[in-house]
Parts: C-alpha cells; sequence; structure tokens
C-alpha cells in the first residue's frame, strides 16, 4: 500500500503556525516579491481570489476582506516541511518527496486491513497536526496514482480516505479524467473527444489506445487506475527541498557507523543537487529508531538539527562535512537507530559567488572537480568513486 500525504494549503499553514489567532480566517503568501499570489487557504479562495493573480489588482479584496497578507518564506516552509518529514519516517520504511507539501509513503511487505490503515492515517493526522500544527489529508491505495486520487477526496472523509477494491469502481465512475494524475486539462479534453467520459472509462481503455492517445505516460495511467503499479519515481525540474534516507538493515548503536550512512546519503543527495543546477544553503540531519510499532515505547528516540553552510555550494566534502558536524549535537547513546534522513535546503539555481577571502580559481577547482566525479557516475555507475569515509563500517 502507498499512502500519499499533502499538506493543506501549506505555506498558508505554516504561516498560521506561529500566528494562531489566524485560525479559521483568510490568509493569502505572496511570491517573494511581493508580486504575485502564490497560496491560499480555504478560507481565502472563498473571496474570488486565484494563485497566480498579480497583487495590486486584488489588494483592494485582501483589506475589504479582512484577509491576511504574509511575504514568502521559504525557509521556514523547507524547515516545517522537514519536521513532517521525519514524523513520516517513523511510520513507512521508505518514502518519497514529491514536493515541499507532498510525499509518497511506501508499506510494501504490510498486509493491513482497511480499518488498520484508516488507523495510521488518522494518527499521522492527529501527530502531525498536534506536534507541528500542519492539517495534512491522507490517501492510501495500492498505485500512486490512485493514492493521489484518494487524497484528494480525503476531505470528505474527515481527512483520511484507503482504498477499498469494492468501492473503487463508483468513485472512478465520478471522476472526471482531468483530475487524474498525469492527464489535465489538454489530454482530458483529447479522451472526451473519443468517448473516454470518465475515470471508470479510462480504467478500462484498452492499453494500445492509452499509448496512443497519451504516449508512455498514459500507458502507465491505465495500469495504475487497475491497480499496477508502474510510477516508480517521481521527476521534477527542479526540486525545493532535496532529501536522501532508507532505513538500515539492522540498528546501528555508535556515531562512527552513522556517519558512514550520512557520508552515502549526503552524497546521493548532493548528485541530485547537481543534475538539476544548484546549490544549497543549509543541511538538515534527522536520526531516528523508528519504534513507533514496537511494544516498548521507552526506547523510542528522535531528533533532528540543520546547519547554514557559509557559502551556497554543491560541492560534495563541504556539504559532508557539515552534515557529520551536525551528528554529535543530537546522537544520543544506548539507542538503536534505523535511519537518517538527510535534507538539502535553501536550494537556488547554481551561480557564481564571488567573495572577498576566496580566490576564485578556488571556485573553479570545485567545481571542475564535481564534474569529473559525475562524469564518472554516470559512465560506471553511483559509488564508482565516492568519499572513503563512507566505506569504514560495512553491514548497516
Amino acid at each position: 500500500m502507498i499512502l500519499h500525504a499533502d499538506g493543506n494549503s501549506l505555506y498558508a499553514s505554516c504561516e498560521q503556525i506561529f500566528r494562531p489567532d489566524l485560525r479559521g480566517k483568510p490568509v493569502a503568501v505572496l511570491s517573494n516579491n511581493d508580486g504575485v499570489v502564490i497560496a491560499l487557504n480555504k478560507e481565502a479562495k472563498l473571496s474570488g481570489i486565484k494563485r497566480g493573480d498579480p497583487f495590486f489588482r486584488v489588494r483592494d479584496i485582501c483589506a475589504s476582506r479582512n484577509i491576511a497578507v504574509f511575504s514568502s518564506n521559504y525557509t521556514l516552509y523547507a524547515d516545517i516541511s522537514r519536521r513532517i518529514t521525519s514524523i513520516y519516517m517513523e511510520y513507512a520504511p521508505d518514502i518519497e518527496e514529491y514536493s515541499i507539501d507532498e510525499s509518497f509513503l511506501f508499506f510494501d511487505d504490510c498486509n493491513f486491513t482497511i480499518k488498520e490503515w484508516y488507523a495510521i492515517g488518522m494518527e499521522l493526522k492527529r501527530r502531525i497536526y498536534k506536534e507541528i500544527g500542519m492539517p495534512i489529508c491522507v490517501g492510501a491505495a495500492p498505485t500512486k496514482t490512485l493514492a493521489k486520487l484518494y487524497n484528494k477526496n480525503a476531505k470528505a472523509h474527515d481527512g483520511v480516505f484507503v482504498y477499498d477494491e469494492k468501492e473503487v469502481d463508483s468513485l472512478l465512475e465520478k471522476t472526471d479524467c482531468g483530475t487524474i494524475w498525469g492527464i489535465g486539462a489538454a489530454r482530458a479534453n483529447n479522451l472526451r473527444q473519443h468517448g473516454i467520459k470518465n475515470a471508470l472509462m479510462l480504467k478500462h481503455m484498452p492499453l494500445y489506445d492509452a499509448k496512443k492517445l497519451m504516449t508512455i505516460q498514459g500507458f502507465a495511467t491505465v495500469q495504475e487506475l487497475n491497480g499496477i503499479s508502474c510510477i516508480d519515481k517521481i521527476t521534477r525540474e527542479k526540486k525545493e527541498v532535496i532529501t536522501s534516507s532508507k532505513q538500515f538493515s539492522k540498528r546501528i548503536y555508535d556515531i562512527p557507523t552513522l556517519e558512514c550512512a550520512i557520508v552515502q546519503y549526503a552524497e546521493l543527495a548532493v548528485e541530485r543537487l547537481r543534475q538539476q543546477n544548484s546549490e544549497c544553503g543549509a543541511v538538515s540531519i534527522y536520526i531516528s529508531t523508528c519504534n513507533y510499532y514496537s511494544d516498548n515505547h521507552d526506547e523510542q528516540y528522535s531528533n533532528g538539527a540543520s546547519i547554514t553552510l557559509p557559502r551556497m555550494t554543491s560541492y560534495t566534502p563541504d556539504i559532508v562535512a557539515a552534515a557529520r558536524a551536525i551528528l554529535p549535537r543530537i546522537f544520543r547513546e544506548g539507542y538503536g537507530y534505523k535511519s537518517i534522513l538527510v535534507t538539502l535546503m535553501n536550494i537556488f539555481p547554481a551561480a557564481f559567488q564571488g567573495n572577498l577571502w576566496i580566490a576564485p580559481r578556488e571556485d573553479i577547482r570545485k567545481r571542475d572537480f564535481m564534474e569529473s566525479v559525475d562524469v564518472i557516475t554516470r559512465k560506471y555507475g553511483r559509488g564508482s568513486i565516492t568519499l572513503a569515509k563512507g566505506f569504514e563500517k560495512q553491514g548497516w
């Protein structure tokens, strides 16, 4: 089963965390130059304002409707997102962040009942609101496409909606194709012209026709609607937050072994950072015993911390060094750790940064070095060249 968890109006809800007096009131968030509306909560949407509206055109509406308006604070949003992800890690063996406010939680080997999946979703919803102040919705289904659909309908089911094989066709029959993940308005219109009027008809569409009308993506969508998982990895042009983590094969009790995991996960995260031609300004580490389902709740321990880098960078050794520096601050003796989450934040497009105290050739040397590393790993595979520290301890 896959859980799709989504923060409700995340940017606006983040602002409400520090302004509890605004709970239940309209909130809007503007772009970093205060030019455009980029986020609205449900109360603000009732005023008719939409995302993308220039602020100068809706300024009077905001004033007359008492809409609280905030300049965007991406550092805050990224930090809240990291805290939410750290709670997801206590439940799921593997997670994948789709965006700053959406994540997929994978439970490949868990055969729970519908009632039990609902209880897990409600527990996630309750904990994240209690400990962080963020309202979320959860959809649970066997594929990503269905999980996204069930999340969209979760608000009508107390915020958690779980897949039921006996009822899924009834839901799909009432769902327009344009609301299915990966279809969109243009493809939905094309499908209607070919007689496909709802998601149930799309589910029963011959695979050959799906591929012909919607390319390989449509082929995968039809299979996903039939409960066959086909979408393995989500690719986005630019990620606002990059994370890297999986649960260990056994529990780890010492810092040196945890450092090996940090090195390998940080290397992977920085590789993704360079793939989108970006640099980061902060690194976060989160460690957890992941003992939520353990009978001995006294053994639970989770903690995390962040560090701001002196300069924006995508140079692996510098980022790894910063990540390793965090670990002693959050490590506690006597606990068996099951996972580490490495998060890169404050991500912006790579650009030359002049510095009075650093010769330009030093930056050029670092860039050339990392380009060489990336060429080698593309040719010979990930891990073909890496930091030696990552292999000091084995077996984890």
